[in-house]
């Protein structure tokens, strides 16, 4: 430039409109599980009391000249569902930075959107289907930590399933990402008996992105591995991936984030800025037998 003439002074600062954002986990175990937030709304408290019915005898032969009877005596047995838990996060903006930036950008939605409740909605998911969530004390599983997942594995789960009458057409297998792609995928006779990518009727509220012998499948990086020697005897290398059906795990918002995680705004004690929160209380249960589900190991 000639002169050396310096035009930055006459360069106004300009904000695009675009931010640029990360990708969020897809969240699915929410959704296809039982929800039982709806008791809490109505009657208050922080625990629901789940009755579970015990299987009676089989039919037995009366005799035909008296028709006395051989009653079953009820002992039935209960699952207790408490909000116990709540997990929050924020972020804090001096009130001179707060200025500079909502004056172009929606800061509050922005971080509601794509940070915040995301992070608390990817937390609860892992409390469902996670390393430590309610599916770990599932009692039934099949398959091996030394090797990719099988077709053996999968055919397994399903006998499994029938031989302890879980209604097939209403479960769903969740695979981790590695799993489905990297295992199933070299598989020839398992895409032989599936329909991968493509689009389905949803088992619960969320759209699975295929189906593996009549079952939905849904994948998420957010499937646990094993809990080492707590869970049989697996090494915390295995993964655990799953064959539920939506009562197989039952959860709750606390009364104060009824439809998830919370966002609200704050001022800072003596400073001159302001504070986003969001936070969520939960409780998680597994509702009634714990052979309403099927652990799949696999290498991970």
């Amino acid at each position: 430039m000639a002169g050396g003439v310096n035009y930055r002074v006459f360069s106004p600062e300009v904000w695009s409109p675009y931010i640029k954002v990360y990708f969020k986990d897809r969240l699915y175990a929410a959704k296809f599980f039982n929800n039982f937030t709806a008791e809490l709304q109505k009657q208050g408290g922080d625990t629901i009391t789940l009755p579970n019915l015990t299987e009676g005898p089989d039919p037995t032969s009366l005799t035909v000249t008296t028709g006395d009877l051989t009653d079953f005596i009820v002992v039935e047995t209960r699952t207790q569902l408490t909000v116990d838990a709540w997990v929050a996060q924020s972020k804090k903006f001096s009130d001179f930075e707060a200025s500079r930036i909502m004056k172009n950008y929606n800061l509050q939605m922005r971080y509601l959107k794509g940070d915040l409740m995301p992070k608390l909605a990817k937390k609860f998911e892992q409390e469902l289907i996670g390393q430590t969530g309610a599916v770990k004390d599932l009692q039934l599983h099949t398959g091996t930590s030394l090797v990719s997942i099988s077709n053996t594995t999968i055919t397994e789960a399903l006998r499994i399933a029938e031989t302890f009458s879980m209604p097939i057409e209403e479960c769903a297998f969740f695979f981790h990402v590695n799993t489905y792609y990297k295992q199933l995928f070299r598989r020839v006779n398992v895409i032989d008996a599936s329909q991968f990518g493509k689009a389905l009727q949803p088992a619960g509220d969320v759209r699975p992105l295929g189906v593996l012998y009549g079952v939905p499948v849904y994948v998420s990086n957010l499937v646990g591995l094993a809990q080492g020697l707590v869970e049989d005897g697996y090494p915390a290398t295995t993964r655990r991936n799953l064959l539920v059906h939506p009562r197989t795990v039952a959860y709750a918002y606390g009364r104060l984030t009824p439809d998830g995680p919370r966002f609200q705004e704050q001022p800072v004690g003596n400073a001159l800025a302001m504070r986003i929160v969001a936070d969520i209380m939960y409780g998680k249960a597994l509702p009634g037998k714990a052979q309403e589900g099927i652990r799949l190991m696999t290498v991970a």
